[in-house]
């Protein structure tokens, strides 16, 4: 087990969590194949009065204490197989929760290396697999082979030749279990990637159904999908005929087994040798150890389909987050806001340098906007306050006190944050506001609603602050999200603010209202801002210019556009007619 199934072996920590309930389903295990064992004792005394004595007070006798042994294999049946289903959905749920609670601690890099589908079909399909496998053992685990054992040794009781006889196929159905075994984890690893190619495919057609619509592209998705589809059957079928040819080739084994041990144990019975009632219980034995020898060769198949299944769960959950608490990082209880990024380099690919030797300081209550071509590494910086990555080299600081030295969630929670597409929760108005500061007050949710220029839409709303906002907040207009956005951080209140450009993308009422919400929510704070339109970085206290990485000009607006740098073209390129209302793109842009 320990060479075959080396990723099996990690769920066992979760099966010692309920060592109780476990030992408890295997004892039931027990009693039941024990009395397996007594039940073919009293087969065959049920057997001699009819075909010897013909004596009906011993037939009565002896079917009332079967009748009993049924009784027991009855009640230790329900609790092993209610315990052992216990354990295992325990153990799933456990698992589960595992792996939800670590894809929260991992990195924003792990997310944006890999497909949405893909660690959906993690969640899904193999922890499916996992349930399957889990409840299939803890039934099967003792119970199969200790019965297959008590009725061996029943038959070998007796007659030793007639067993003997009876096990000439078991090395041939060993070796076709072993070969059956490492075909079915090879296609199990096929089907468990197409599963996850479809997971992808899937969940990417539905967030972008709006663009397979309007280009008319719904019978070329149709038929990608089922290219994929049509590959996950093929290697589905694989394994099923795997399966199947096991169990048929057990089966034939079985049938030349009982015939064999028909013809001697008959021609036996003629001569007087064994009884006509020990041949009967001979052949009712066989097939109850047939039976258990199926269901083994089903669980071994089942295990190697699952350890592909199993390897992938724990991939994740073995997963380091590169942004992590250090050894000694402490609390940050209090926090003045002041920001210093001294020498700063980072990159995503170590050839491939994003940020080169970035030196600025924002002081308490400070606004500061960045300003630069797409591309040039504005976005990075405001990721490295967070913590949501760490620099390559030079370090970030917090009132004078490196980023790492402190410990995550004790940062964040000084730092809000309004992005340039408002991310809404399904759920209500009241719960995405109050996202920004669990067990608020309905009055402070109200508060912080009325602060964001939110409260008027909210009110007109027939259900108010308990509408719900549908899917990412789709029901609701950009303007709304950005609203209920900015709310959330008000209520957050941290210290430190970072805004995406929140103006973006709207109209200009929309914009408007936003813009005096974001100039409420900044007071007092320090602001990064991340600029994309003119006037969001007018009244920045500074003004930082990126590009390529670098810092390339700094002051406040009036002084930068008296020069002859980058900004001014930037600015040039907004003004001088390029850019003629707010939906239309400028080639370049503060973006």
């Amino acid at each position: 087990m320990r060479n075959s199934f080396p990723n099996l072996q990690k769920l066992w920590p979760y099966m010692k969590r309920y060592r109780k309930r476990t030992f408890t389903a295997l004892f039931s295990m027990a009693v039941s194949s024990g009395a397996t064992g007594a039940f073919l004792v009293y087969i065959k005394k049920l057997l001699e009065p009819i075909i010897n004595t013909g004596d009906l007070s011993d037939l009565i006798r002896t079917a009332m204490q079967f009748i009993g042994i049924g009784v027991l294999m009855a009640v230790a049946g329900f609790f092993s197989t209610f315990l052992s289903n216990h354990v295992g959905q325990k153990m799933l749920t456990d698992l589960r929760q595992d792996l939800f609670d670590h894809l929260q601690r991992l990195s924003l890099s792990y997310f944006e290396t890999r497909r949405t589908g893909e660690l959906m079909s993690r969640m899904t399909n193999d922890l499916n697999n996992v349930q399957r496998v889990v409840l299939l053992v803890t039934l099967n685990v003792l119970a199969s082979p200790l019965t297959l054992i008590i009725v061996l040794v029943q038959m070998f009781i007796w007659s030793w030749q007639l067993t003997l006889l009876a096990c000439l196929g078991v090395p041939t159905i060993g070796l076709l279990i072993a070969r059956a075994g490492r075909k079915a984890r090879e296609y199990a690893n096929r089907v468990q990637e197409r599963m996850a190619e479809l997971s992808d495919l899937l969940q990417e057609r539905i967030v972008g159904i709006r663009i397979i619509q309007c280009f008319t592209r719904e019978d070329f998705e149709s038929e990608r999908f089922l290219r994929t589809n049509r590959q996950s059957l093929k290697e589905i079928m694989r394994g099923v005929r795997i399966q199947a040819g096991l169990v048929s080739a057990v089966d034939l084994i079985a049938v030349a087994s009982i015939v064999l041990v028909l013809c001697i144990g008959g021609a036996q019975s003629m001569k007087g040798q064994i009884e006509t009632s020990t041949l009967l219980t001979f052949l009712a034995a066989i097939n109850i150890a047939v039976a258990q020898a199926k269901k083994m060769s089903n669980v071994f198949v089942v295990l190697q389909q699952t350890e592909a299944s199993v390897a992938r769960l724990f991939q994740v959950l073995e997963t380091e987050p590169d942004v992590r608490d250090l050894p000694g990082a402490v609390d940050c209880p209090e926090a003045e806001g002041r920001l210093d990024f001294e020498g700063v380099g980072f990159a995503y690919l170590a050839d491939q340098p994003v940020l080169q030797n970035i030196s600025f300081i924002i002081q308490p209550g400070e606004t500061v906007a960045l300003v630069g071509p797409s591309g040039s590494g504005k976005t990075t910086i405001s990721n490295l306050i967070p913590r949501l990555y760490d620099p390559t080299s030079g370090r970030v600081c917090l009132d004078g006190r490196d980023l790492r030295e402190i410990r995550l969630r004790s940062l964040r929670q000084h730092i809000g944050i309004v992005p340039q597409e408002a991310f809404l929760f399904a759920g209500t108005l009241r719960d995405n506001i109050a996202y920004g500061r669990l067990g608020a007050e309905e009055e402070e949710v109200i508060a912080a609603a009325e602060q964001a220029n939110a409260h008027g839409f909210i009110a007109n709303m027939p259900a108010g602050y308990d509408t719900d906002v549908g899917e990412r907040g789709l029901t609701l207009s950009g303007g709304q999200r950005q609203r209920i956005a900015i709310a959330r951080a008000i209520l957050r209140d941290p210290k430190i603010l970072i805004l995406d450009e929140a103006t973006s993308s709207l109209d200009a009422e929309s914009e408007s209202l936003v813009q005096e919400a974001l100039e409420k929510l900044m007071e007092g704070r320090t602001t990064l801002v991340i600029a994309h339109r003119l006037s969001t970085i007018k009244n920045a206290d500074r003004i930082l210019v990126i590009d390529r990485g670098a810092i390339v000009e700094e002051g406040r607006h009036a002084d930068l556009l008296r020069g002859d740098g980058l900004y001014h073209r930037l600015y040039e390129t907004q003004t001088t007619g390029e850019l003629t209302d707010n939906d239309a793109p400028a080639p370049q842009t503060f973006a």
